[in-house]
This record gives structure tokens, sequence and C-alpha cells, in this order.
């Protein structure tokens, strides 16, 4: 026993000593503050006199043949990979009171960079430092982009609109004083559908009604696990933000690569590709029903489905759009506004056009509007192919499943290609400078053209309709035809659901995220190839055995009330969830402490923020263009496909 605890203490020191770079923890705190930032709020107070400039400022030695000690310390924590770049500096300081022997200047006047730089090394001289400023961004008491033509416009025609909203919020409620019949009639007429489409009180009994029938009560555990996943993505994101802020114990962020939690954080793509999977199975449990006796599906039908999806999808992604390329920028100010609101405000008014095309996962996908919209891009993309699929395997339904495994073969062998000659990693690794400020994530290759890859979720999609196929087949049967009937096959269930999909979860991200363990271009890209189509084979098959009542309480986790009822917002929670986190890292005004226990506050603190602003979301815009598709496409086979795969 004493000898395993040696090992144990052994193994522990080891890791901790790799980790940092072998310093000890007094070498570690000799060096320079890798975040600092002055009071913001305070240096605004100085009024025209105000200057807040956030630059990095690169280390190096005055003497490289005869380096001073900090300087060998900075050099062994910086090449370690999971470590930050301790000789890149990033500062936020008052110029004012910090320099003020600077002069207020524009950000790419050369003459600021020299003078912010020559009173660093005055700082840093007596350390045997010296340094150069690579980037820099500062701020006066007036905004860099102050209130243009189109936030007037977009505010003018908002206040026009809520103000609309509440009239016919106003004008249903009045209604409802009258007789039913009275009701009734009034809103039967043109104006009534019109104004009851937008009601409020209308649009939340619509949202808290809970609808049931045979099917819908089977297909309920989807809308569960939805609202679950939903639920995880918006507290990776969170905690995605936590630790790209500017922190004050950078050693946690260091040694992230060894929590358990970085398998959360880095399996993002299996989680997504849930979000596909129900997608895809959806609309093929809808069509193929629709279709039931009928020989194809038509090309009119298909143009009609692919109009009301746009219709049903496309206001509300533009309202928030705008909301980024307008007011968004005006919500705050800090030291990081400008890294990340700005930045955000400038993608959107240069390539916002591209996610209301649905096309910005290919167009300029490096400076994507509303990052988080590449899975949508991908979803509208892979729901038009599928219809065309749907086509095709109608024309040839004896061959069904035949055409459907060759799908999944070729895309599980086209991803593998792809990250093979990539030469990815299995997952993102979680390293701290690629996390820090979003950017290293959300520019890198590796997040699109694996997490957000075309082919490599084409996978998840084409899982979800092998399932939805096998669902339509198979909804009506008895319960002594159910596939998982005897006690064995359930025992089969839990193995090939929990089992395999936990397995997929920890075990290889335990491997790939181990930074002793040497990357192989070709087992990593076996891993990026078969690892959705596992995790979603899993998912599936727990779907199926939810359907035929098996599950024990995991089933009733998933068919819990509640869940059907928010599922209907994960659309608005999906637009509206990114905007939070951006928000308040822009506004961070010193290095935050982060912790475990903090990371988890903030995820659930941000849950509560966004499902409230997506129940706003959801009743002024989701809801009415809802109600208003379904009064203007009144052809019945697509509102019947529709509906249900809503």
């Amino acid at each position: 026993m004493g000898k395993l605890k040696e090992n144990f203490l052994l193994v522990l020191f080891v890791l901790v000593k790799y980790n940092y770079g072998q310093v000890t923890d007094e070498e570690y705190v000799s060096m320079p503050d890798l975040f600092y930032q002055d009071n913001f709020d305070k240096c605004m107070l100085l009024k025209e006199k105000a200057f807040y400039c956030t630059f990095t400022y690169q280390l190096e030695p005055l003497d490289r043949t005869n380096s001073p000690e900090v300087w060998n310390i900075i050099e062994k924590v910086s090449n370690v990979s999971t470590n930050y770049r301790h000789d890149n500096l990033r500062h936020s300081i008052c110029v004012p009171f910090t320099c003020p022997n600077v002069s207020k200047a524009s950000d790419d006047d050369p003459k600021l960079w020299k003078g912010i730089q020559d009173c660093y090394d005055s700082k840093f001289t007596i350390r045997g430092l010296k340094g150069k400023v690579i980037k820099i961004s500062c701020e006066t008491q007036d905004p860099k982009y102050p209130i243009d033509w189109l936030d007037i416009t977009c505010g003018v025609v908002f206040v026009v609109y809520v103000a609309f909203v509440f009239y016919a919020t106003y004008y249903e409620g009045v209604a409802r004083y009258e007789s039913k019949e009275v009701y009734d009639k009034l809103m039967e007429t043109p104006k009534g559908k019109l104004l009851s489409a937008f009601s409020i009180t209308k649009n939340w009994i619509r949202l808290k009604t809970v609808n049931s029938n045979k099917e819908l009560e089977k297909l309920r555990p989807i809308q569960g696990i939805r609202v679950y996943n939903a639920a995880i993505v918006v507290a990776v994101h969170t905690i995605l933000s936590v630790i790209a802020a500017p922190v004050s114990n950078t050693k946690f962020v260091e040694s992230i690569h060894q929590h358990p939690a970085r398998l959360a954080l880095s399996s993002g793509p299996l989680g997504t590709g849930t979000f596909f999977l129900f997608s895809t199975f959806m609309l093929t449990n809808t069509i193929f029903e629709s279709l039931k006796n009928k020989k194809e599906l038509d090309m009119k039908t298909i143009v009609l489905a692919i109009c009301y999806r746009f219709v049903r999808l496309t206001p509300t992604v533009l309202v928030m759009v705008l909301f980024h390329a307008t007011w968004l920028r005006h919500l705050g100010s800090g030291p990081k506004w400008t890294e990340v609101v700005i930045y955000e405000f400038q993608k959107c008014r240069a390539n916002g056009w591209t996610n209301i095309l649905y096309i910005n996962n290919w167009y300029d996908s490096f400076v994507m509007c509303l990052p988080v919209t590449w899975y949508l891009a991908l979803d509208t993309q892979y729901f038009i192919l599928a219809l065309f699929l749907f086509k095709f395997l109608k024309a040839n339904e004896k061959h069904s499943f035949l055409i459907i495994g060759t799908l999944l073969a070729v895309t599980t062998i086209g991803t593998f290609f792809q990250n093979y000659y990539y030469d990815f990693t299995g997952l993102i690794l979680p390293v701290p400078e690629f996390f820090y400020e979003f950017r290293g994530l959300l520019e890198s290759h590796q997040f699109f053209y694996q997490v957000g890859s075309f082919i490599g979720n084409m996978s998840s999609a084409t899982m979800g309709i092998a399932f939805g196929y096998y669902f339509y087949k198979h909804k009506y049967d008895e319960p002594h035809q159910y596939i998982f009937r005897t006690k064995f096959r359930q025992g089969l269930w839990w193995l090939m659901t929990f089992g395999l999909a936990l397995s997929f979860l920890i075990v290889p991200g335990s491997v790939i995220l181990n930074a002793d363990v040497e990357h192989s271009a070709f087992w990593a890209s076996v891993y990026v190839a078969v690892s959705r189509p596992l995790f979603l084979f899993a998912i599936g098959v727990a779907v199926i055995g939810f359907t035929e009542g098996i599950g024990w309480l995991a089933l009733r986790v998933v068919q819990w009330t509640p869940t059907y009822i928010l599922g209907r917002l994960t659309f608005s929670v999906y637009l509206v969830h990114i905007w939070v986190p951006f928000v308040r890292y822009g506004m961070t005004r010193y290095p935050v402490y982060s912790s475990t226990i903090i990371a988890l506050v903030a995820a659930i603190g941000d849950l509560a923020v966004v499902y409230i602003l997506a129940t706003i979301l959801a009743l002024f815009v989701e809801f009415p263009v809802s109600q208003l598709q379904k009064q203007l496409f009144t052809f019945e086979k697509v509102k019947k496909t529709t509906d249900k795969n809503e």
C-alpha cells in the first residue's frame, strides 16, 4: 500500500512538474504578470484626457548571451504547449497614469507603439529584459464606432415592431372578454389572424401547451435530450469564456488539460452531432409518413418545403444578425470590448448576409458573424440534400438501408482522408493560447474542417436518416414485436447506449488529450472518422429503446414534462446564447480568478439568463413568424410534414 502511494505521488509530481515547464512555484511567481489591467472606469473619468490602451508586449533578454534567470524561467514555462506564452505580456494600462510621457494617438500611429514600448522597456531593464509591442488597441471617452444610420434605422424598426406586438396583444386580450363565439369569429378575420399571430398572450399559451398523441409520446425523449444537450452547449461556451479571459491564477488554466472537464470541452463534435441526428430523424419519419400512399416525392413539394423552412428560420436569424451588427456594441465598454464585441460587430457588418443565405460555413468562414450559426448553415444544407435523397430512396425503397449504409461508409472514409490531409489531432486540445480571446478557436482550420466539417458531420445526419427510417417502419409495432422486447436484448441496449457512448467520451479523449502521448495522424483520423457514427449509433439506439418504453430512470429524465416546453425554445436559445459570454468577456475589468466552482456558477447563471432571453425572442419573433408561416403556406402536404418536424 505504501509503495502504491509512493508511486502515485511520484506520477503526480511528474505531471505537475511537466505542466509548468520544470520550474518551482517560487520560480513561477518570479515571472512578470502575464495579465495586468489598470482601473478602466477611473481612467475614463479623465474625460478628454482619458486614454486606455490594451497591448501585447513581447519580452526578450537585453543580452541573449548572458540572459537573466527570470528569462530562463519564462522560456522553460512558455516552451510547454499546455502553458501560456509568458513572454507575451497582455497588459491594459491607463496611459496618463502608467506612461504619462506618451501622448494620445490613433492605434496605428508608430509614435504610440514606440512610446508604450519605451515606457515598458524602462520598467523591465532593471530585470535584464526588454520587449516589443506587437499588438495594441486603445480606448478614449468617445466610442470608436458611434451610432450610425443603420443603428438608427434598426432602432426605429425595433420600437415600431415592439409597439405593434403590444397592440396585437392588447387587441387579442380585449377580444378574450367577449363570448367564445365572438372571440372565434374575430380571430378568423384577416385582421384577427394577423394580430393573434403576434399576441404575446397567445404565443405564451402556445409555448406552454403540451399536446399529446401516441406518436408524440413516443418521440418525447428526443425533446428532452435536445434540451439537456443545448444546456451542455451553453455551459461549455460559458466555461470557455471564463478560461478565455485574462485570469489571475494562470496555473489553473494551464492545468486544465489534466482536469476531467477537458473531455466535455473537447468533445463538442459528438454533442453537436446529436442535433443533426435528431433533425434528420424527425424529417425522415414525417416525410415518409406523408408519402405512405404515394409513389414518389415530387419536386414541387421539395421546393415548397425548402421555402417553408427558409421563411420559418430566416426572420429570427436576421433579427440576431442585425442586433450583432448594430446595438450589441453599445451595450457596454471595457478593456476587452474592442477585441470581442466590436470585432463581432465588424464581422456582422461585413458577412452577416452569408448567415441569411446559410452559406456562412463556406464563404469567409474564418470571420463569421454569429459564429455558432455554422451549425444552422450545415443543418439547412443537410435538410436540402436529405429531401433529394428521400426522392431517390422512395423510388428505390427496397434498397433503402443499403443506400443509407453506402452513404454512411462514403462519409466516414471521406472524413478520415480530410482529417489525415490536414494532420489534425483527434480532438481540439485545451491549450490556453488556443482558447484565449476565442480567436484561436474560432479562426482555426481545425475548428472549421473538423468540428464544423461538411463531410464529417454528414455521418451524423446519415445516422439520423437511418434511425428515422427504422422508426417510421416500426412505430406501429406491438410490444411483442419490439426489437428490445426481451431482458437479454434490454441488457444489450444498456451496453450499446450508455456503455458505448460513455466509452467514446472518456477513453479516446483521455488518450488524445494526454500531453505525453505522441500524435499520430493515422490514428487521430481513424478516431475522427468513426467516433461520430459510433457515438450517434449509441444515441439512435437509445432513442429507439426509449420509444419502446425501456430506460428506467433515464427514460423518466428525458420525458420530464418541463423539457417538452423548454425544447420549444431550443432554436432561440441557440441564437441568443453566444452574445452573453461575449458581453461578459468584453466588460472584464480585471484579471479574474478561475476555478471549477466559479465556472459552474457562471454556467448556471448564463443558462438562466439565456432561457429568459430566448423566451423573449421566441414570443416576439420566432413564434409570430411560425404562425404567419402557417397562414401563408396553406398546402396541406408541406404543412403536415414541416409542422411535425418542428
